[in-house]
């Protein structure tokens, strides 16, 4: 064991980082090494019995049904994204919506090492989604950026390459205009909002051409956002792009 791991145990063991539950804030016993209390963890490991192949949208129906519609739901049937396949950790309700909304407006940045580590354990347990050359998180507008100090999906895909050991991510897109909030819109009106509204930088679309691209976000709700994204990273010669988000819309 070198000495800057023993340091950091030290220091965990002097200084423990998980006093309360991330998510609830009650006490955590001595012993507990997660940084979630054990109703918490249990509110959001819920796996869908079937789920779209493609967006990962929960499916009601039987697994014969399931299998006569190539195990896609009825929208990734009929509409096509830029996207392979997005995959969440978990539902966007709850304690883990809470927690989101503690990332993007209280300044919570522990919660993004949360989501990374955790997003980073759902890439290792699928090969499709491991198989990229560059994460890259979705862009908010500067402004915004501004106001918030930071960008909430580049510090999750930050965590995310950490527990993963892999090269940072890159910020290779932009908003090129300010678009109000999305999350009181319907599908239609996201994806006319999002027209053009993101491309890449103009000085790094070489950095693009023929890589596999990892898109990390914090919310699916739509797919529109992961989807214009996707398309500017097409159109600047990208050769295949998945997406990973913290939590779907129900």
């Amino acid at each position: 064991m070198s000495i800057k791991e023993v340091l950091k145990q030290w220091l965990e063991f002097v200084f423990p980082s998980h006093l309360t539950c991330n998510f609830c804030g009650d006490e955590l016993p001595p012993s507990n090494k997660s940084p979630l209390c054990s109703s918490c963890e249990a509110e959001i490991h819920s796996e869908d019995a079937h789920q779209c192949v493609k967006c990962g949208r929960k499916i009601e129906m039987t697994y014969a049904q399931h299998a006569d519609y190539f195990f896609k739901c009825k929208e990734c049937q009929e509409k096509f994204t830029f996207f392979t396949k997005h995959r969440s950790f978990g539902e966007y309700s709850g304690h883990l919506k809470t927690a989101i909304m503690g990332l993007k407006y209280k300044k919570q940045i522990y919660q993004a090492r949360y989501f990374g580590e955790q997003l980073a354990a759902l890439i290792s347990g699928d090969e499709a989604l491991g198989d990229f050359d560059l994460i890259v998180p979705v862009p908010i507008h500067f402004t915004r950026r501004m106001m918030r100090g930071y960008n909430q999906a580049e510090r999750i895909a930050y965590f995310l390459s950490k527990k993963l050991d892999v090269n940072p991510p890159l910020e290779l897109l932009q908003r090129n205009r300010h678009t109000k909030k999305l999350k009181n819109l319907n599908k239609a009106s996201r994806k006319a909002i999002l027209e053009n509204a993101i491309i890449v930088k103009r000085h790094k679309k070489e950095w693009v051409r023929g890589q596999k691209i990892l898109l990390v976000d914090d919310i699916y709700t739509t797919g529109a956002t992961l989807d214009a994204c996707s398309k500017a990273l097409y159109e600047a010669g990208c050769s295949q792009i998945n997406c990973i988000t913290v939590a779907r819309g129900v």
